[in-house]
């Protein structure tokens, strides 16, 4: 119950609009200066609303129709007899103006509003999600990095403390020797240049 009176309240039906139309008659729209020539409108109609009114007015018509006996029995006696369905929406909009303008503005604020917290909430969710695949990434390429550095420290460690004499014994072999050094030189170079490469990196 508190909630409908909430919605109520929030599309401009109160006891002062509810006053007011107590005083609207059959001859006030019949009398109202607003000319009924405009074409017939192919747009449908739902729950005995026009759907050419704002979203606010649409919404505040099911409402008054629903709640409202006054204007609901007006609608009955006068549509579409007396005046087509968008004559007498219009001429009831211009009627109750003055005390439904200040909550539909309110209600287009609001909208307004939501619309650009949800905005922002979107972008500064994309930049916190970009952030953090950049720390991810920025993580993953240390770590690859500290990874290659241990794997050239360790053939370095390797060159410099050397294999054990016996797995190589020395068969006097000349041509084997010369062979072995060219070899150990290469290899040299090559953990030197991984090994700087790494820093560098």
């Amino acid at each position: 119950m508190v909630e409908q009176e909430k919605e109520l309240e929030s599309f401009g039906i109160n006891e002062e609009l509810r006053d007011f139309v107590k005083g609207i008659t059959l001859s006030t729209f019949q009398d109202f200066p607003l000319p009924d020539d405009s074409p017939m409108s192919d747009v449908p109609t739902i729950s005995n609303v026009r759907q050419d009114l704002t979203e606010w007015q649409e919404k505040h018509a099911k409402l008054v129709l629903s709640t409202v006996k006054e204007i609901s029995k007006l609608r009955f006696e006068l549509c579409p007899r007396v005046m087509r369905e968008r004559k007498f929406w219009r001429i009831y909009f211009l009627l109750v103006n003055s005390h439904v303008a200040p909550y539909e503005k309110w209600y287009m604020e609001e909208i307004e509003r939501k619309t650009a917290e949800k905005i922002r909430d979107k972008k500064m969710k994309e930049s916190s999600n970009i952030e953090m695949t950049s720390q991810h990434q920025a993580k993953e390429s240390k770590q690859h990095n500290k990874t290659s550095a241990s794997f050239v420290e360790q053939d370095l460690d390797v060159f410099l403390l050397g294999g054990d004499s016996d797995e190589c014994p020395d068969d006097g072999d000349e041509g084997f020797d010369d062979f072995g050094s060219v070899s150990t030189v290469l290899f040299m170079d090559s953990v030197l240049f991984h090994f700087f490469i790494g820093l560098l990196v």
